[in-house]
């Protein structure tokens, strides 16, 4: 059985990997959550895949993004019917601004501004949101009530491992380090990226599995 299964079990894996005691909680905490951040950057799996309604007006055209939200997948506009559903098309600031572009959206800060089958900033309707979301972070896990079960650190837990590792090598100032680390992470990372493309490819289902158990 893997001995990560809390924020308080990777700290101390974390400081063991690092041949470090003289590390503080809040400094290990610090490493986990900036290679948790890390990881998000380039992480792209179906566990992170999450679906959003929202009721949108004419006054404001926009849509407020969800905690955690990564990255939009796809936006659509609900039809009454499947096929009169529309998905929205991804422009630029100066096309959306410019032309008249008919179901499109740009991102501004913590929003997607829409427009219409018109091409104007006038939409309504019910829209689907389908985007990679974040895991909680790991430090909610310990408080059982937020969170039951968290992708990454009770699947892939090695990722959050190595990322936290890389962030601490930055910090001590071990370059060979961090770029040990930052090659086992991205290997991790990319290695899940390509499961999930060959199984969208052969119509089958991703799954996640523990090749470290004795981490």
């Amino acid at each position: 059985m893997p001995i990560i299964t809390n924020q308080a079990t990777l700290r101390t894996s974390v400081a063991d990997w690092l041949n470090r005691t003289d590390l503080s909680n809040d400094q290990l905490d610090q490493f986990i959550e900036m290679g948790e951040a890390k990881i998000y950057e380039t992480l792209r799996v179906p566990p992170l895949e999450k679906l959003s309604s929202f009721t949108v007006t004419v006054a404001n055209s926009s849509i407020t993004l969800p905690s955690g939200f990564i990255e939009v997948i796809s936006l659509e506009k609900s039809g009454s019917t499947k096929d009169e559903d529309i998905i929205l098309g991804r422009v630029d600031e100066k096309t959306f601004a410019n032309n008249k572009v008919t179901n499109a959206y740009i991102r501004v800060g913590g929003n997607l501004l829409l427009t219409d089958g018109n091409g104007e900033q006038k939409a309504s309707g019910t829209y689907i949101l389908r985007y990679y979301k974040a895991d909680e972070p790991i430090g909610t896990v310990d408080s059982g009530t937020e969170v039951t079960t968290q992708f990454i650190l009770d699947t892939e837990y090695e990722v959050i491992l190595f990322a936290a590792l890389s962030v601490a090598s930055i910090y001590l100032g071990d370059g060979e380090a961090e770029q040990k680390y930052n090659e086992l992470l991205n290997r991790k990372i990319g290695a899940l990226n390509q499961k999930e493309k060959l199984a969208s490819l052969k119509g089958g289902q991703f799954s996640a599995a523990i090749p470290y158990p004795g981490i």
